[in-house]
């Protein structure tokens, strides 16, 4: 009797033990075989997405080189254009989206780094008659602008209309440099140039990097101050060619039309 239910036993849990090892074959096997259409489209990253995969995403491109704000696992604009930059200098399909495709290379051993490569300021240089332009050159925020003037350094900053001159330090600002005055001077500065402290946005020239470049400001301080005992309190912002405001996301006509008359256009 006792051989018998022993034997039972052993027929019911190989009876068992084998079908489950074909299923887990079978899912191995299609596990290999699944391909790119098989992924949910809704795992696509794009404007708007967040969570985690969004968090890993933003630190990835910092790794690489792309990304160089604060990780939010927000998918906005800055987001957007850093991926979109991945995409184009490794050979991928540029629609600013994280599909199946560009998340394999991503986080690849293969990715491609960013390497911004300095570029000599006598390139930037726009023509002038004397050899010495009073003018700036028109340079994209997002591709060169922001990595010219990085939060922290301090530009020199010259009115176009009266040829004054102050000290301004990025404090700030991801769209376009939100900016302070270094001293108390440099504030009085922009007081007697402004009139008082106006939303007037005036063409300007912001000389750093070895780099004129023309732009936009106004001379309203407003919002965080992390600069003390300046002589203001809040910042103003500078605009460049193609930089957009926070709220908005969008270019402002009239800082955009200040930057081309900095440029001489």
């Amino acid at each position: 009797m006792f051989k018998k239910l022993l034997c039972f036993l052993f027929i019911l849990v190989f009876t068992s033990i084998l079908p489950f090892g074909y299923i887990l074959a079978d899912t191995e096997s299609n596990a290999e075989n699944s391909t790119i259409e098989d992924i949910d489209p809704s795992e696509i990253l794009k404007i708007k997405s967040q969570g985690q995969e969004v968090v890993n995403l933003q630190m990835r491109l910092r790794d690489l080189g792309y990304f160089n704000y604060k990780v939010t696992g927000y998918y906005a604009e800055a987001t957007r254009n850093a991926v979109a930059l991945f995409q184009q200098e490794n050979g991928l399909t540029v629609d600013g989206t994280v599909g199946p495709e560009t998340k394999r290379v991503l986080y690849s051993s293969n990715a491609k780094r960013h390497t911004v490569i300095p570029t000599k300021a006598s390139e930037f240089l726009p023509a002038s008659r004397g050899g010495v332009s009073t003018l700036g050159v028109m340079v994209d925020w997002f591709s060169q602008g922001q990595y010219l003037f990085p939060r922290g350094e301090v530009a020199k900053v010259t009115d176009l209309y009266t040829g004054r001159s102050f000290k301004m330090k990025r404090t700030g600002g991801i769209y376009h440099a939100d900016s302070e005055p270094v001293t108390s001077e440099d504030s009085e500065a922009i007081k007697s140039i402004w009139g008082g402290w106006s939303w007037d946005r005036r063409p300007v020239i912001v000389e750093v990097s070895g780099v004129r470049i023309a732009a936009s400001m106004h001379g309203m301080p407003h919002a965080f101050d992390r600069v003390s005992n300046n002589g203001m309190d809040g910042h103003v912002c500078i605009h460049f060619y193609k930089s957009r405001t926070h709220i908005r996301n969008k270019e402002d006509a009239e800082h955009q039309a200040m930057v081309r008359k900095a440029a001489g256009k």
